[in-house]
């Protein structure tokens, strides 16, 4: 586990860039014939300087698509660098820009919470930023992560959690292979900053208000639906 753990941290150090001397990672998005489609461009040390716009961005993307959250604030271009900064920070979690063939930014999708003893990870901060045009870019970006993931970073389970009211999303993530598994109670607090939520109760009777579904990946159902690119 330790090793695995190391490699890890190695891995996605390199795909972020820590050390200025490490080549771009550019992760080629196919569709299930193969053809290119877009790419996946991780989030690296640099990005202020290489994406400037990156923060306000995905700032935007985030209060269109607050539902998605529990949580409900307005994200600014501020608070969005502080949760990149974090990302970049933290040993078991990557960011990835969605961008099409024709440049467009279409979202941003990633992994995180890695669990070394399973040898596995969650889907992480999957939003389509770009509502019109692009169809299935999201399915075929979720397929180049998963595929890299097995590949590269030698997963043996995938997961996810999605807000169980989240009816789109589910749907979505159950046509790409992915069963439920399991079921996360979620409670409301509030603090200085507003309103937030925890899967600890703030108060011993308190009844939980949302819930996340837990989602795992069927891999060999996976594999049957795209085996025409090889992973």
């Amino acid at each position: 586990m330790r090793h695995y753990k190391k490699y890890v941290k190695k891995t996605l150090d390199a795909v972020k860039r820590i050390s200025p001397y490490e080549p771009f990672l550019y992760l080629p998005i196919c569709d299930r014939h193969g053809i290119i489609q877009g790419y996946l461009r991780p989030i690296t040390k640099e990005y202020r300087y290489a994406i400037p716009d990156c923060a306000a961005l995905f700032a935007g993307w985030r209060n269109e698509n607050s539902h998605m959250s529990p949580a409900r604030f307005e994200a600014t271009a501020e608070s969005t660098e502080k949760w990149l900064n974090g990302i970049i920070a933290r040993e078991d979690r990557v960011l990835f820009l969605i961008v099409a063939a024709d440049g467009a930014r279409v979202g941003h999708i990633g992994f995180s919470s890695f669990d070394c003893r399973r040898r596995s990870c969650e889907i992480d901060a999957v939003i389509r930023g770009v509502k019109i045009g692009y169809p299935g870019m999201m399915t075929f970006a979720l397929n180049t992560l998963i595929r890299w993931g097995l590949g590269k970073l030698k997963l043996r389970q995938v997961r996810l959690r999605v807000l169980s009211d989240n009816t789109r999303a589910i749907a979505f993530y159950r046509r790409n292979g992915f069963d439920p598994s399991g079921d996360i109670p979620l409670y409301r607090a509030f603090n200085s900053q507003g309103e937030s939520w925890s899967e600890s109760k703030a108060k011993r009777h308190q009844r939980a208000e949302k819930h996340y579904m837990q989602m795992k990946l069927d891999i060999k159902k996976w594999k049957r639906q795209n085996d025409t690119v090889s992973i």
